[in-house]
């Protein structure tokens, strides 16, 4: 699995790297944003190949529909559109964001059985850092001799995005253990941008971005001390409310 993640990060690498450079005339820009992000409910997989002894069992159990809180987000972006075809630009676009999951009780379903029991998840902390690539289309609106792409921008972006993640909790044993996974997915955006200075400009974007890391965490089982690997794992697909200000040059 980590081989086919760094092969689909290298070729994501490398079509960015064959696009061809834009020319000095390109518009330029760099942008900076802040805003909200909501996390969907969803359920959190852990799992564990231990073999069956007197005082461990297997684990392969679904907390359902858990819930990840809202955060604070901001990052930047940098780019261009190209000048002989206005409509069209590359972004570059990092960001962050912090979808912690609280305790909560939740019903659970374990691999092999036909219903679900209420239970308690203990939560986790959560950190994600988003390294997006994207390709961005505009709709030039109000040309004037000053602003011949537009006072008024609307666009849309997609592209794919590795998610930086870390958790830590106090699920496992010993407590208070991070994990970390780098994760490929997808992140797509519509906004709406006024220029309102020839080298100014502020936005509104709404984005959407999808991911699903894995973290391994190890719990130690007395008496004997054997070490079992946990694996958690959530699909966090997460809507962004943003707004923001951006330089054109």
């Amino acid at each position: 699995m980590h081989r086919y993640k760094v092969l689909l990060l290298s070729r994501a690498m490398v079509i960015v790297m064959l696009v061809p450079v834009a020319p000095a005339s390109a518009e330029w820009f760099a942008d900076l944003y802040l805003g909200d992000a909501f996390t969907q409910s969803h359920d959190i997989k852990i799992r564990n190949n231990a073999t069956a002894t007197a005082t461990v069992r297997p684990l392969d159990v679904n907390f359902q529909s858990v819930h990840f809180n809202s955060s604070v987000t901001g990052g930047g972006r940098a780019g261009y559109w190209f000048q002989s075809l206005p409509y069209l630009g590359l972004g570059l676009d990092v960001s962050h964001f912090q979808p912690d999951v609280d305790s909560q009780n939740v019903e659970l379903h374990a691999l092999g059985t036909d219903r679900s029991i209420p239970a308690s998840f203990a939560g986790l902390d959560l950190s994600v850092t988003t390294l997006s690539f994207d390709l961005m289309l505009r709709e030039p609106l109000l040309k004037t001799p000053e602003f011949p792409t537009g006072r008024l921008q609307p666009y849309l972006t997609v592209g794919p995005a590795v998610f930086f993640a870390r958790a830590s909790g106090t699920t496992f044993v010993p407590s208070r253990q991070s994990a970390t996974d780098t994760a490929l997915g997808v992140k797509t955006g519509a906004g709406l941008a006024w220029q309102f200075h020839k080298h100014i400009a502020i936005f509104a974007e709404y984005r959407f971005t999808h991911c699903h890391p894995t973290f391994t965490f190890t719990d130690v089982f007395p008496p004997t001390g054997e070490p079992i690997r946990d694996k958690v794992s959530s699909d966090i697909d997460t809507h962004y409310v943003i707004g923001g200000v951006s330089v054109r040059f």
